[in-house]
Order: C-alpha cells, then sequence, then structure tokens
C-alpha cells in the first residue's frame, strides 16, 4: 500500500525509490519498506538495494536491516556484507554500489530525509554517531535486539497507516528515538571493543585522515592539506595509510574523487563540464584527464555507457 509518493525521494534518480505493496512514505520524510516474509516473485527486493554497475549518493539516512540471506556492498569506498541480525546505516552524501545479493535476502528499510527528525532522532545527528559511522556503517544485533527493531518498525508502520490520528509526526519520533538510542547504545559497546583491539597511533591516524577526506575531498585533493590538518608531514601520512590499509593517502582521495564522479555522471542529471565545477576541478580537460587516467574511459563515455 503506497501512501504517498516523495518529491524528495524521487529527486534521486539513481535510487529508484520503490512504490510496491509494502511501501509506506510519511510526509516526503520518511519511508518504510520491507519484503520480510513475502516470496521473492510476490514482493521483490527493492530495486534500489539491487545490483548494478555504477555508484549511487544518499541524500538522507538509510537503515537496512536484514533478517535473512545476505547483501555485499561498498559504502564510501569500504566493503561490508550485511547478514542476517546485521543493520547498515548510510549517512548522508555517503555513496554506495551493491555489488552482491542473495535471492532469499530479506531486509526492513528505513529512510529518513535529512532535516525531517530532530538531531537526537536521527542516527547522523548525533556527532560521537556520526563519528562512528564514518568509520564504521554496520552493526550486528542480537536476538532480541533484532526482534525489537523490528517490533518498533511494524508500530511505526501501524501508525502511519492508522487513520485520524492526529499525532503521527509525534508517535514516530517517539519510536525513533527509541531506535536511535538502542543503536547508539551498540555503537558505544561495538567501539570499546575495537578500540581496545586496534587503538594503536596510526590506526587513530588513518581514521582521522578518512574522516577529513570524507569531508574535504571534493575541494581538497592535496596530500599536504590533510597532512597539515593532521599537524604531520605529507611522508608520515602517506607512510602509516599505507601500514594500515596497504595503499598510499593519495590513492585513497582519487578514489573518493572518482567515485563522486561516477555518481554524478550517471544520475545524467549533470553535464560533464557540470561536474567538474561541482568537483573544483581547474577545467574540464583536467578533469577529463584525471577520470580518463583512473578509469581508463572519459568522463563522457562512461556516463553514456
Amino acid at each position: 500500500m503506497v501512501i504517498k509518493e516523495s518529491s524528495i525521494f524521487s529527486q534521486l534518480d539513481l535510487m529508484m525509490l520503490p512504490s510496491t505493496e509494502r511501501t509506506l512514505i510519511f510526509e516526503d520524510e520518511l519511508m518504510l519498506t520491507d519484503n520480510i516474509g513475502y516470496p521473492p516473485e510476490l514482493e521483490p527486493v527493492p530495486s534500489f538495494v539491487t545490483s548494478s554497475s555504477y555508484p549511487f549518493k544518499l541524500m538522507f539516512t538509510l537503515v537496512m536491516c536484514c533478517t535473512k540471506g545476505h547483501m555485499r556492498v561498498r559504502l564510501n569506498l569500504m566493503e561490508y556484507e550485511l547478514k542476517a541480525n546485521g543493520v547498515l546505516i548510510a549517512i548522508p552524501n555517503s555513496i554506495g554500489e551493491c555489488l552482491e545479493i542473495s535471492s532469499d535476502f530479506q531486509v526492513a528499510v528505513l529512510a529518513i530525509s535529512g532535516n525531517s527528525l530532530p538531531a537526537e532522532s536521527n542516527p547522523a545527528g548525533s556527532i560521537q554517531a556520526l563519528k562512528f559511522l564514518t568509520q564504521q556503517a554496520l552493526l550486528h544485533l542480537s536476538d532480541e535486539e533484532l526482534e525489537e527493531f523490528l517490533s518498533i518498525y511494524n508500530l511505526m508502520r501501524r501508525k502511519i497507516q492508522q487513520p485520524n490520528y492526529a499525532f503521527t509526526r509525534e508517535a514516530l519520533k517517539g519510536y525513533m528515538q527509541v531506535l536511535f538510542c538502542n543503536g547508539y547504545n551498540t555503537m558505544v559497546t561495538h567501539g570499546k571493543a575495537e578500540k581496545s583491539a586496534a587503538g594503536n597511533r596510526q590506526q587513530m591516524l588513518f581514521d582521522t585522515f578518512l574522516e577529513q577526506v570524507q569531508k574535504h575531498y571534493t575541494r581538497q585533493r592535496s596530500i599536504s592539506y590533510y597532512a597539515n590538518a593532521l599537524c604531520i608531514t605529507p611522508k608520515y601520512l602517506s607512510q602509516a595509510v599505507y601500514k594500515v590499509s596497504g595503499r598510499y593517502a593519495g590513492e585513497w582521495i582519487k578514489d573518493y574523487v572518482i567515485l563522486e564522479a561516477k555518481a554524478l555522471l550517471k544520475s545524467k542529471k549533470y553535464t560533464v563540464q557540470q561536474v567538474s565545477d561541482l568537483l573544483d576541478f581547474a577545467n574540464v580537460s583536467f578533469f577529463g584527464k584525471y577520470f580518463k587516467a583512473a578509469v581508463g574511459c572519459s568522463p563522457r563515455k562512461y556516463q553514456m555507457g
């Protein structure tokens, strides 16, 4: 049952947000959809989580809770496998690619527009949560935690569908508040374990470097910029990043830029010149050479392919 078409979500052409029997949208601000308990031929996996040959960019918070099967996804260049009892949280401006999905994959999805819920109810609204999610987008729930998540999810569905209820927004905020508290508790617990297991200086330096790159890569492609921000030399930064990740700092920066370029080009909303401008290249010719060196074809050929 589709409650309402969403102008906010429809702006994201690549996402192809579904209009299935399980899709509910509340005032262009919150979308709920799932295929749990339905045979694939009756209720297929929502189209925006199926495999595609190009990346897509999210302009909202996306929460995916898996109950069966698995999906392999690359989010901001980090690869994750979402399987039963797993929750994947992608914050706004994340760039994702669905790499593989099993035929029995079952998932509950919440999509939250950037400004629709207060910070305390939005997983991307807390500084601490935001820092965690830039480093680790996947959480694991116990059976009890999964049961509670799905219970709240279904309560939200019922509230949206309840006729003549005057306080739907307030009720949904309350449910989201509980989901956020539960998620943040899991993040804190997970974060403590990770810190004790791999809390060395180089690991922390790498994590901070990636945070900075995710914030500034559309304007800053110089290793020196990030080294200065971290108060270290470019040489030390590259060595530390290589030791932790097996890749040099410059490669990480370039990959973020190229991933953004691919998403913008495939959206078909921008010309090559506009993409060049959005990524702050000096001119379209320089952008073309930069893109071709990394991808193997021109931006225009990639866009049309």
